[in-house]
């Protein structure tokens, strides 16, 4: 297996995570063929690239291989002041799931040491709820619409 390195995503990186994004969108999922989803989903990439919250992992001859696209949590941050974290992607390459990506991806953004809110999509098939249930998170809710589940890791008090 090729040699992992991690680090934040910058908006030098957009255009990379979008490839991959258009790669594995039918296991995010999401819809590609639809122009407004596309606009949903690089908005969504914009944000999480200048948050400084999304980890992404690069092989050794620096593809992107992996990504949480992750920033601050604005229901949180504003009806709570409280600072958390939002998942609301992850992207793997194929040949990269049932390996420790996401756990270590997961670390990355657990390592703030604040809640961290994730969004599974319903119909997602790259064991990302398998992965968060490994790594503490705990199912909060599906949504009643069919969107998806959400999962929520709180950090041990100090």
């Amino acid at each position: 297996m090729a040699e992992l390195t991690q680090r934040m995503a910058s908006l030098a990186d957009v255009q990379g995570i979008w490839g991959l994004l258009r790669q594995v969108s039918a296991d995010v999922p999401f819809e590609i063929d639809s122009e407004r989803e596309q606009e949903s989903i690089l908005s969504e990439l914009m944000a999480c690239c200048t948050s400084g919250l999304s980890p992404l992992a690069v092989d050794d001859e620096k593809g992107i291989v992996g990504v949480l696209l992750a920033r601050r949590d604005d229901l949180e941050w504003g009806l709570r002041n409280k600072e958390a974290i939002h998942v609301a992607y992850a992207a793997l390459e194929p040949g990269f799931r049932g390996t420790d990506l996401l756990a270590k991806l997961l670390g990355e953004v657990k390592g703030r040491k604040v809640s961290v809110l994730a969004s599974v999509k319903a119909g997602e098939k790259q064991g990302f709820a398998d992965a968060l249930g490994r790594e503490g998170f705990t199912h909060e809710i599906t949504a009643l619409s069919g969107w998806g589940d959400l999962y929520q890791w709180t950090p041990p008090a100090a």
